[in-house]
């Protein structure tokens, strides 16, 4: 067995720390509606209703002062006020759970990666522009299965993230330093640290060690017309991987994890299904580092065990094997790892 079932209280805790969580996170994007605000403005002797529509003052005139209007400035008003005050009473309960999830042993994603997804999510990309994968991605196998994998097998200093550049990507209505620098600007504001390691550009690295990859499927011929190279002008340059694609076409992944500081994350990875054989068919690959081989077997091992035990709902029969091509069924093994 490659994995633990969490007691009858990890479970409530981890349960009560995600519904929480998601219940924070809709009532922030409830919030973000009432960003600027109303005010009225005399032009020429009237009164009309004026919206900020951004920090840079852009703004928006609903019209002179009438019943009509000052019905729209009460309900923003009043709305704004409610919706603030519930993120505040969901954020306390968040934090107030943090601290529960900790004592009950179940805070084990690395802080810097969740602190990542919660920035991602908030700007939109993860899950459409951006998914996990690798190592990472087991944490979110084990949060949904209510189960917590061996620590040798998770145990690292770096997440993968894999651009899927066949989303639309949309910077426009970002802040200036996400138009210029897309992810490692995200990076940068979880971690001041950040930088570009190496001469490719696909790695971040931060004082403590920890790096981030970006990686997208090698496009098909190389040359290929329009393919975007990056995510933004001044941003990483992802690393190209062949036969990713396995990752980005499976069916995607969500759960909620929890940081080593209690708080939760939203995560997005690919089908467990196609996580174990993209891990077996690294297994066989020529240049693949003698080390990382048999961590990449075992990490196949333990998540298929976990979906034959954990998820009827991802069948291992002949349906789910013609995801994959008939040369990665072969290497791997298929489902019978």
């Amino acid at each position: 067995m490659k994995f633990n079932q969490l007691s009858s209280n990890q479970q409530r805790v981890a349960i009560d720390s995600a519904q929480t969580y998601e219940a924070y996170r809709d009532a922030k994007q409830r919030a973000v509606k009432y960003a600027g605000g109303f005010s009225w403005k005399t032009v020429h002797g009237r009164e009309y209703l004026i919206k900020v529509l951004n920090r840079h003052g852009t703004t928006k005139s609903f019209g002179p002062r009438s019943a009509e209007t000052e019905a729209i400035y009460n309900d923003f008003v009043a709305g704004k006020a409610r919706a603030k005050e519930r993120e505040a009473s969901l954020s306390a309960a968040v934090q107030e759970l943090a601290g529960m999830a900790k004592g009950a042993l179940i805070a084990r994603v690395p802080s810097v990666v969740t602190a990542t997804l919660r920035r991602l999510d908030d700007f939109g990309f993860l899950g459409k522009n951006l998914i996990v994968i690798g190592t990472n991605a087991m944490y979110g196998y084990e949060a949904v299965a209510g189960v917590q994998f061996d620590t040798g097998l998770l145990a690292t200093t770096d997440v993968d993230l894999l651009w899927d550049s066949r989303a639309t990507l949309k910077l426009a209505s970002l802040d200036t330093d996400v138009q210029e620098s897309g992810l490692l600007a995200i990076l940068r504001k979880v971690d001041r640290s950040f930088e570009p390691m190496g001469k490719e550009g696909f790695r971040a690295i931060n004082n403590d060690g920890f790096y981030v990859d970006l990686v997208k499927q090698t496009p098909n011929p190389p040359w290929k017309k329009g393919e975007p190279e990056k995510m933004a002008e001044h941003d990483l340059t992802p690393s190209w991987l062949p036969n990713i694609k396995w990752l980005l076409s499976s069916e995607k992944f969500k759960s909620i994890v929890i940081g080593q500081d209690g708080l939760p994350a939203p995560m997005v990875g690919p089908d467990p299904r196609a996580f174990a054989v993209y891990k077996r068919w690294l297994c066989e690959q020529p240049d693949r580092e003698p080390a990382k081989i048999q961590r990449d077997r075992l990490q196949a091992d333990a998540v298929i065990e976990l979906v034959r035990e954990k998820f009827p709902n991802f069948p291992l029969d002949a349906n789910a094997e013609r995801m994959f091509p008939k040369s990665a069924r072969t290497l791997s093994g298929g489902f019978n790892l």
